[in-house]
């Protein structure tokens, strides 16, 4: 098996040589490099960044700028050649370890991450494929769902229970309006949005303010626009991903923080309310 790899590496590079490195050339030897891995920079990208983030980390190490990246996932022509829904890859680029070449294309490099996204997924979305449709549920719709999760939860074993008030505040009668009601969505809209609504002219990058969180021009604010966000905010992980599409079975619309990376859940508003204040006096009493 080794001979055979060495054998069609050898006619890859000849291919390579002989086409004097244009673009299929160079084409054909990133096909070498990906047999026996790269020399080129190694880079983490790491689960819940979004294609901001991801542009702004191989830019930094030298594997590609910025600007063509982030354009490359807005292609129309390359989110049909890898039938991506949506207006961009947000979502579908995989949260992984890679080695890319310094000054990669901004379209390879997407490619792969879709393709390592479709690779890494297939067996966990066709196990849930028929609880989807019985939920009246497509795979990106559970994926909208899993970006947001992924912003959320700061420790794995929350995840299917913050997906689980999700996907409540979604589908419960006693919920509504059906709104996610969740900042990262609010934050995500005026990263990527900033000029379709007026209260993100001073954002931070970082503060939510009830002026953004009152602002229905925002296209992600899940506070004044029912259902799922119009697409994904992130690129979740594994975990997040499964978590939206085997959410936990409970009865609660809440959540607030409570120290410790973690969250309180509660049924009702005077639940919530109550813990709300319980996490505001733990917060004064912080060093």
């Amino acid at each position: 098996m080794r001979l055979w790899l060495i054998a069609v590496a050898f006619a890859a590079l000849v291919g390579a040589l002989a086409l004097g490195l244009s673009t299929s050339g160079r084409s054909a030897l990133r096909s070498v490099v990906a047999l026996f891995g790269s020399d080129g920079p190694r880079v983490t990208i790491p689960e819940g960044f979004s294609r901001l983030d991801i542009a702004d980390r191989l830019a930094a190490r030298g594997i590609c700028a910025r600007e063509p990246f982030l354009a490359a996932t807005t292609d129309r022509a390359l989110l049909t050649a890898l039938e991506l829904p949506g207006t961009s890859a947000e979502g579908y680029l995989f949260p992984d370890t890679y080695d890319f070449e310094p000054h990669s294309e901004p379209a390879e490099i997407v490619r792969r991450m879709v393709l390592n996204f479709r690779a890494r997924t297939a067996t966990l979305l066709a196990a849930h494929m028929t609880a989807l449709a019985e939920r009246q549920l497509t795979p990106h719709d559970a994926l909208v769902m899993a970006s947001v999760v992924e912003k959320e939860a700061v420790v794995a074993e929350e995840q299917p229970i913050i997906a689980g008030v999700f996907w409540n505040r979604l589908r419960r009668a006693e919920f509504t309006p059906h709104r996610l009601q969740a900042d990262p969505t609010v934050s995500y809209g005026c990263r990527v949005a900033r000029e379709l609504a007026p209260s993100c002219a001073r954002f931070d990058g970082h503060r939510i303010t009830r002026t953004m969180t009152n602002d229905a021009l925002n296209p992600y604010n899940t506070y004044r626009n029912d259902g799922l966000p119009p697409g994904p905010i992130s690129n979740p992980g594994l975990g997040a991903i499964e978590a939206a599409l085997a959410p936990a079975s409970h009865d609660y619309f809440y959540f607030v923080a409570r120290g410790g990376r973690r969250h309180t859940f509660s049924r009702t508003l005077a639940e919530h309310d109550t813990a709300v204040g319980a996490y505001h006096e733990l917060l004064k009493k912080a060093p």
